[in-house]
Parts: structure tokens; sequence; C-alpha cells
């Protein structure tokens, strides 16, 4: 691990605490701590660059939502079925699931599980790729076997991003002596993950995450002089 002992166990018991929240109506925890807890940070890096409407966060839509009835709240019938009362046309195209409001016989079944694999594939060839996959990543890296897996569902991919577009960034930020000294950090932990990472021996995409996090809420709300 790259951090100290006591800071992992607060890490470990902030996961666990997050964890526990899931035991109460999901709905709840989706609208009132999911989003402004875990989401916002991406919220407000988009809304840097662009502007940003969220519709299904509308205050009546999660009012109406309070007002499902029970087995519904959780089915995609009714938004399906909305979208074709709405716009038939639209209602012919598959989700990014293989979903249709009148599905095709067979066909439509078929079409989402493969659109499940995908969706699986691409999450286990970016940041959840095991670590006994790596080294055959690394084997074919000349070939970009990525592109069989990445872009179908999601647009960022910072296993690959990481390991090279931005590995120059991570070594500015994370490799600065002074972010190497920080009290969280066990001696040349982060300097290890971070080099197994680029040299593509690892998957270290979530741990870099905690990482870069860490760091720049110390540059940005620490140590920035206002």
């Amino acid at each position: 691990t790259m951090f100290e002992p006591e800071f992992a166990h607060q890490v470990k018991a902030g996961a666990s605490t997050y964890a526990g929240e899931l035991q109460g109506r999901k709905l709840s925890f989706v609208a009132f701590k999911q989003v402004p807890w875990h989401h916002f940070s991406r919220l407000s890096l988009e809304q840097s660059q662009l502007t940003l409407r969220s519709p299904y966060l509308d205050n009546d839509v999660v009012r109406l939502a309070y007002q499902s009835p029970l087995g519904q709240a959780h089915s995609k019938a009714p938004a399906l079925r909305f979208v074709a009362d709405a716009k038939p046309s639209l209602s012919k195209i598959p989700t990014d699931r293989g979903l249709l409001h009148r599905p095709t016989p067979a066909l439509t079944q078929l079409n989402h599980y493969f659109q499940e694999f995908t969706f699986k594939a691409e999450y286990a060839y970016d940041y959840g790729m095991p670590q006994w996959l790596v080294p055959v990543d690394k084997a074919l890296k000349a070939w970009r076997p990525e592109r069989l897996f990445l872009g179908r569902h999601k647009f960022y991919h910072f296993r690959v991003w990481y390991r090279d577009r931005l590995s120059a960034y991570l070594k500015e930020v994370l490799l600065d002596p002074k972010a190497n000294e920080r009290p969280h950090l066990a001696p040349g932990g982060l300097k290890r993950l971070l080099n197994e990472h680029l040299s593509g021996v690892r998957n270290h995409t979530s741990a870099l995450h905690q990482a870069l996090s860490i760091e720049l809420m110390y540059r940005q709300l620490i140590e920035r002089k206002w």
C-alpha cells in the first residue's frame, strides 16, 4: 500500500461508512447522498468547461420518483414507455444496454446480453482490469486491444490514460518531492505504484485516483493562498 497504516485504516473506515449508507432506501441514498457526495466532483469539473443540464435531477422528477408504486421504482419499463409516448421514433433506437420499449422476440434479448457483456468487458479492460490480465495487455500493446472494448459505454478510460497520455502529468504531480513527503504516505509506496502502472506490469488506477485527488486537495484547498 502507498498509505501509512493509520491513514490506510481511515480510508477503509470511510469506505465502510459509505457502504453502510446503502442499507436505507436506495432512492434516498441516490438523491441525497450518492449524487452530492460521489458525483459532484465530476460535475464541478464538467461545469468548468461545459454548460450542463441534469433534467433527471429536477425537483419535480425526484418528487415523482418518490410516488412510484412499489416494484416500479427500479424498473426500466416506465422510462422506456415515457420515451415512446414523447418521441415514438426515438423509442425504436436501443439503449446502450440493448433495451427497447417494444422488443423483438429473441433478437432484442440477444442484443441485450451482448451489450451487457461489452459493458462488463469495458470495466474489466479499464480501471477494473485484474492484475493477471495486465501483462497480457502489455504484450499485446502494439495491437491496441483496448479498441475492442473501450468507448462503447463510457468516454473516459483512466487506466490507459494514466499509462499513456496522462503519464507526464502524473509524474509531474505525484513525483514532486513535496508530494512524496506527505504525512499520509508510506516511504516509496507512491513511487512504486506509479512506476508499476506506467510500465504496464500492474493496474493501480484506483490507487492513483486516490493519490492524485489527495495531492490536489493539498494544493488547491489546504496550501493555496487565496
